[in-house]
């Protein structure tokens, strides 16, 4: 099982990713300045149909402020952090890529999530 693991870890390896996001959102502003979820969409909603897909099964879940939401194999976190800033709900993103994890890290923090 480890040898699986590792081989996902691997495919989804993506070297200096946070530091790629920090370029691409220069044009924003500086690092200070809050992101609306909505201005990652380009860049974080890795998964068919992008935003208007994490809305419609938003939607189809019934997401309301009170639930807590695992989302798993959660990438950089886009969906996390849309369903928490568009529904005030409280989101767990996992994911076994670590660059992953920090870039969501980076992202959530830029959006003020």
């Amino acid at each position: 099982m480890t040898d699986e693991l590792d081989r996902v870890r691997d495919h989804y390896r993506a070297t200096g990713l946070t530091d790629r996001l920090k370029a691409a959102l220069a044009v924003f502003g500086p690092e200070e300045e809050r992101l609306k979820p909505e201005q990652l969409a380009t860049l974080d909603q890795f998964h068919t149909r992008g935003l208007a897909a994490t809305a419609e099964l938003a939607n189809l879940a019934v997401v309301t402020a009170d639930m807590s939401v695992l989302d798993v194999g959660s990438g950089v976190g886009g969906p996390a952090r849309f369903l928490a800033a568009t529904y005030g709900c409280e989101v767990t993103g996992v994911d076994l890529s670590e660059p992953f994890v920090e870039a969501a890290r980076y992202l959530t923090a830029r959006t003020g999530q």
